[in-house]
C-alpha cells in the first residue's frame, strides 16, 4: 500500500512540474466516532466493543486534484475498532481505500484505478458505495469511455472488485453502449445495451468444486469459470409520458439456492416503469420479475460480499422513523413486485402522496404489502402540517430468515413545523405503530429546533408501549438527544443514542444492526 501511495504522489509531482499554472484542489472528510455504553436491558452487550474496546471510529479523507487536463484523486480509509464491517465485531485497518487518475484525450476519457459506475439501471453492473451499510463495491482497473458522436457513447471496464483494502480475485470485464434518438418533435428514444463477463480464479473454483463433490452424485454438476450477464434497455419519452424497460439475463453458473446448496441455474430480470407527469399530478407504476439472478464475484460470497450488480427496489423509501422500520430486501432467487406512486396537488399549499407496493415470490407466496398515504399542508408560511398513515405486511420468515409469524403493522403519523422567523423553526413528530409481532407496538415522539444556518437541536423517544412477550419483556425507552453545529463547510454533530435492534435497508439492500447504546459523534467537511 505504501508503494501505491508513493506512485500516486510521484504522478502528482510530475503533473505539477509539467504545468505552467497551478491546478485545482478539492476534497472532503467524514469521521464517525461511536462510544459504546453497555446496556443489557436492550441487548447492547456481549460484543467486543461493549465488553472491552468501548470506542469505534470510521474516517474517510478524500482529495481530488486537477491540472493540465489530468484529474487525480486519493482517499484514506480508517477503521479503528469499527463495527461497520461486522455489527457484532471490531475491525481495525488503515490504508489507501481509493485512488484514480483520469485524462480526456479527444473523444476518449481514460480512467485508471478505482471507480464507481453502472450500466443501465445497474442490473448487469453497478460499482457504488453506501457507507451507512458498510458497502464499498468500487472496481479497481480501467474504465474507458468513448463518445462516438453527440448521440452515442461506448464504455468499457475491466478489473477487480474492491474488498476493503484488498481485491476479490475473480476478474470482471464489461461493455456498455448508450444512445439518443429523436424520432420526432414529441417522441424521443434512449436505447442502451450492457454486457458483463466474470471469470473465477482457480482458488475460488477449487472451493466450489470441493463443495459440489461433497453432494450426492445426483446433485453434482460441472461448474463454469465464466458467467455472462447482458441486458437491453430503453427510455421512451412522449409528451407527458416516460417509459423505461430493461430485460436482463445471465448464463448458467453455480448459485446458492434457498437452502444454501449450490445449484446450476441461469438467471433473469425484467424491470419496467411508466411515469406520467403534468402540473399538479405525477404517477409512476413499476413492475419487476427476478429469477435466480445472483451476480457476485464468486458463488462462495454471501450476504453483502462480492456483489456486482444492483436490482432496483420496488418499495417506498420512507424517512420517518416508524414507517421506515420495515423494508423488503431484494429477493434474488425469485420475486414478483408491483408498485404505484402518485403525487397530486389539488390547490396551492396542499400536496397529497399515495403509494402501493406488493411483492410475492414466484410461487405466489405473499412477501410484502405497503399502503401509504399522506397530506402535506404548506399554505401558511409559519405553520406546515403533514398527516399520514401506513399499512405494512411483512413476511418475517423470508426477510429475517427466522421461523416467525407474518407481521402486519399500522402506523399513523403527524408532523408539525412552526417557523416563527425565517431562520428559526420548530418541528414536532408523533408516530404510533400498532403490531403484535416483532417487538410489539411503538410510540415515537420527536422535537427538533433549528437556528439556520448553524444550529440544530433534537430530542426523541421511541417507546415500546405494548411489547410482544416472545421478544421483548419490558417497556423500554429508546432515547436520542442530538445537537449539530455548521460553520462554513464544516458540520459537527453529537448525539446520545439508545437504538433497538433491527434491519437497516437502503434501496432494497439490507443488513442487520444490533441494539446500540452510547454516544455518536460525526464530522463532515469539504474544501
Amino acid at each position: 500500500m505504501i508503494r501505491k501511495l508513493r506512485l500516486f504522489l510521484l504522478m502528482m509531482m510530475i503533473s505539477g512540474f509539467a504545468a505552467a499554472q497551478p491546478g485545482s484542489l478539492s476534497g472532503d472528510l467524514q469521521t464517525n466516532v461511536n462510544i459504546f455504553q453497555r446496556d443489557s436491558a436492550i441487548g447492547a452487550y456481549n460484543t467486543p466493543l461493549y465488553d472491552n474496546y468501548f470506542t469505534g471510529i470510521e474516517s474517510w479523507l478524500n482529495v481530488n486534484y486537477s491540472i493540465s487536463g489530468f484529474t487525480a484523486g486519493i482517499r484514506l480509509d480508517a477503521f479503528l475498532n469499527s463495527n461497520l464491517k461486522d455489527p457484532n465485531g471490531a475491525y481495525t485497518a488503515v490504508g489507501i481505500g481509493y485512488y484514480y487518475l483520469e485524462k480526456q484525450v479527444g473523444k476518449l476519457t481514460v480512467h485508471a484505478g478505482h471507480f464507481y459506475d453502472q450500466f443501465g439501471s445497474g442490473i448487469v453492473y453497478r460499482a457504488y458505495e453506501d457507507r451507512g451499510l458498510g458497502i464499498d463495491y468500487a472496481t479497481y482497473g480501467l474504465n474507458l469511455k468513448y463518445t462516438l458522436n453527440e448521440n452515442w457513447t461506448l464504455k468499457g471496464i475491466a478489473g477487480l472488485e474492491k474488498n476493503l483494502f484488498s481485491f476479490y480475485k475473480p476478474t470482471i470485464k464489461g461493455l456498455n453502449v448508450d444512445g439518443s434518438i429523436q424520432l420526432n418533435d414529441e417522441l424521443k428514444l434512449l436505447p442502451g445495451a450492457a454486457f458483463l463477463n466474470r471469470t473465477m480464479d482457480q482458488a475460488s473454483m477449487d472451493f466450489v468444486v470441493s463443495t459440489i463433490n461433497s453432494y450426492d452424485s445426483v446433485d453434482r454438476f460441472v461448474p463454469q469459470y465464466n458467467v455472462y450477464a447482458f441486458s437491453a434497455y430503453y427510455t421512451l419519452s412522449y409528451r407527458k409520458f416516460s417509459w423505461f424497460l430493461e430485460a436482463a439475463g445471465k448464463t448458467n453458473e453455480a448459485i446458492k439456492n434457498a437452502e444454501g446448496k449450490l445449484v446450476d441455474e441461469a438467471g433473469s430480470v425484467i424491470y419496467t416503469s411508466l411515469a406520467f407527469s403534468q402540473k399538479g399530478l405525477g404517477l409512476t407504476g413499476q413492475f419487476k420479475r427476478t429469477e435466480n439472478y445472483i451476480l457476485r464475484t464468486s458463488p462462495n460470497e454471501t450476504l453483502l460480499n462480492g456483489v456486482l450488480d444492483y436490482i432496483p427496489p420496488m418499495a417506498r423509501q420512507n424517512s420517518l422513523r416508524l414507517p421506515a422500520r420495515y423494508q423488503p430486501a431484494t429477493q434474488y432467487l425469485g420475486e414478483l413486485a408491483y408498485s404505484l406512486d402518485a403525487v397530486y396537488t389539488p390547490a396551492k399549499g396542499y400536496t397529497t402522496e399515495g403509494s402501493f407496493s406488493y411483492i410475492t415470490d414466484l410461487d405466489n407466496n405473499h412477501l410484502w404489502t405497503e399502503v401509504y398515504g399522506q397530506l402535506e399542508v404548506t399554505k401558511n408560511k409559519k405553520f406546515n402540517y403533514l398527516f399520514g398513515a401506513q399499512y405494512v405486511f411483512y413476511n418475517q420468515q423470508v426477510y429475517l430468515s427466522e421461523p416467525l409469524p407474518n407481521q402486519t403493522a399500522i402506523t399513523p403519523f403527524v408532523e408539525l413545523t412552526f417557523k416563527p422567523t425565517r431562520k428559526n423553526s420548530l418541528r414536532l413528530e408523533f408516530q404510533y405503530q400498532q403490531t403484535k409481532e416483532d417487538y410489539g407496538s411503538w410510540i415515537f415522539v420527536l422535537a427538533e429546533y433549528s437556528i439556520a444556518p448553524k444550529w440544530s437541536f433534537a430530542v426523541s423517544d421511541m417507546y415500546n408501549i405494548d411489547p410482544n412477550p416472545e421478544k421483548a419483556t419490558e417497556k423500554n425507552h429508546y432515547y436520542n438527544f442530538f445537537i449539530a453545529y455548521t460553520k462554513s463547510a464544516n458540520r459537527f454533530s453529537v448525539s446520545y443514542v439508545r437504538q433497538v435492534a433491527g434491519i437497516n435497508c437502503t434501496g432494497g439492500v439490507c443488513r442487520y444492526e444490533p441494539a446500540f447504546s452510547g454516544l455518536k459523534f460525526n464530522l463532515t467537511s469539504s474544501f
